[in-house]
């Protein structure tokens, strides 16, 4: 064929051919692997500070330049290549520039042999810096790495979820279940088995509507309390999944239990105290200033009066004692227990507003209960009042005292008709639901927050004893939780 006839590259297709070579940064070359020369289409090299090894010994001056500890890997992928095994030459490798600096590249070519058999063998390539990629890379591996090592060093469990929650990461095993097989896995399946899937359920809901952190607490069967923040994952507007972390909150609710104990038992011994000592002191005092009034009536009877009042104010402090000592501790044995102190406690609250407050004991439901139990389920009870006359306008607000499932268990429920909660401030920060709720751990108990039919709020406390353990007698020690 007449060379002359073959068709020849414009000047303008040259033109766009430099252009885009430019533009993706790209080092073109051919290498005539026959003559093991070499020669580069553009200034890459010299751009990149590297020794482009052109003129004759390309190969071996090129090679020279490459870190010994990527050598081999190139060199496989080389001779792949040529046994027909690869349909491209393709490595990533350091290169010495003529500084002195490692710079990362990527070299991709391909072998064109002649139509001839003794046609010289050319290599036509392209290099790439990838330096800055390769450097990324090994930083965000350093930095998973560490990340991985941090979570499972921690003593928390660190959770992503999609939407629908199934477990897309899991950085140590949780309930028994390692990280790789916890994937793809619903996390209500996972945890459903120890604790209340509907809740848990309930949970992600929230977390998925509310715009910040969500903090939830769960009572595992085996007592064990868990504390769980989480937050909604967002990417271009749209709620893609729930990151959370997990902690075990049981040694700390221990020692929150120890402590209300103790502050329990202190304010047990004031209310003894007030009501012993200084009411029975006041007491005396009533009965001196009664004989001092008959005496008077008859040797003094300008005194009368005098002492009369007197005597009303010394009744008064007496009456004031006792309120105090049954404030200070309502639910104690001496008080009738739980199921009386709630009686008493929807008694004295306030009728104005046609506001209505009714208690219902079932029998001597709540009469086994250990003081730290009854106290924090009085506690509830009356935050629950609080909450619904200030917060829902409630008119009408019923309180219920049962046995549980157990025969010393005790199921609590508190309900109104007022406005209700929003849910998306089920699992908020609200103070009053983080009090009940904190509460309710403490002792073991389980609380559930939600809307009643047709309007209004429902508050359900349940608390049983665990399996092993025995009801308190007074004076006994306490139980652990």
């Amino acid at each position: 064929m007449d060379p002359r006839s073959t068709p020849q590259p414009r000047q303008d297709d040259l033109t766009l051919l430099e252009a885009a070579v430019w533009a993706a940064e790209l080092g073109a070359y051919e290498w005539d692997m026959s003559a093991d020369r070499n020669r580069w289409l553009n200034n890459w090299c010299q751009h990149h500070d590297i020794d482009p090894c052109e003129g004759e010994q390309h190969g071996v001056r090129w090679r020279a330049n490459v870190h010994p500890d990527d050598r081999a890997a190139a060199r496989v992928e080389w001779d792949a290549h040529l046994a027909g095994e690869r349909d491209r030459y393709e490595s990533e490798y350091r290169m010495r520039t003529l500084g002195g600096v490692w710079r990362w590249v990527r070299n991709r070519a391909v072998v064109v042999r002649g139509p001839n058999p003794g046609d010289p063998m050319r290599l036509i390539g392209v290099c790439l810096n990838i330096n800055e990629r390769r450097e990324l890379a090994v930083e965000l591996e350093r930095s998973r790495r560490s990340l991985e090592a941090l979570a499972a060093a921690a003593p928390i469990w660190m959770m992503l979820l999609d939407a629908e929650g199934i477990i897309e990461f899991a950085s140590r095993s949780f309930l028994g279940v390692s990280p790789a097989a916890l994937l793809g896995r619903s996390i209500g399946a996972v945890i459903g088995e120890a604790t209340d899937a509907a809740a848990i359920d309930a949970f992600r809901q929230s977390v998925l509507r509310a715009p910040g952190p969500q903090m939830h607490t769960a009572v595992l069967r085996d007592g064990r309390l868990i504390g769980t923040w989480a937050r909604r994952i967002e990417q271009d507007g749209k709620v893609t999944g729930i990151a959370s972390v997990s902690v075990d909150l049981s040694e700390r609710r221990t020692r929150e239990r120890d402590l209300l104990e103790a502050v329990t038992r202190e304010q047990r011994r004031f209310g003894r105290d007030l009501h012993d000592g200084l009411g029975q002191e006041l007491t005396g005092i009533a009965l001196l200033v009664k004989t001092l009034v008959k005496r008077a009536e008859k040797e003094a009877p300008a005194l009368c009066a005098e002492l009369i009042e007197v005597l009303d104010y010394v009744s008064g402090a007496i009456a004031t004692s006792r309120e105090v000592a049954r404030g200070a501790s309502p639910v104690g044995r001496e008080h009738g227990g739980l199921g009386r102190a709630l009686i008493e406690l929807a008694r004295r609250w306030p009728t104005e507003g046609n506001l209505q407050v009714e208690c219902r004991v079932d029998g001597r439901a709540g009469d086994l209960l250990e003081p730290l139990v009854a106290e924090n389920l009085y506690r509830i009870a009356q935050e629950s009042i609080n909450n619904a006359v200030r917060h829902s306008g409630a008119r009408h607000i019923g309180i219920v005292l049962a046995h549980g499932a157990s025969p010393t268990g005790v199921h609590l429920t508190i309900e109104d008709d007022g406005s209700g909660i929003p849910s998306e401030q089920m699992f908020a920060d609200g103070l009053g639901l983080r009090i009940m709720r904190a509460r309710a751990e403490l002792v073991g108990a389980v609380l559930r927050v939600g809307d009643r039919s047709p309007k209004g709020t429902l508050i359900e406390c349940r608390w049983e004893w665990r399996a092993g353990t025995t009801p308190r007698e007074p004076g006994a020690a306490p139980t652990p939780a």
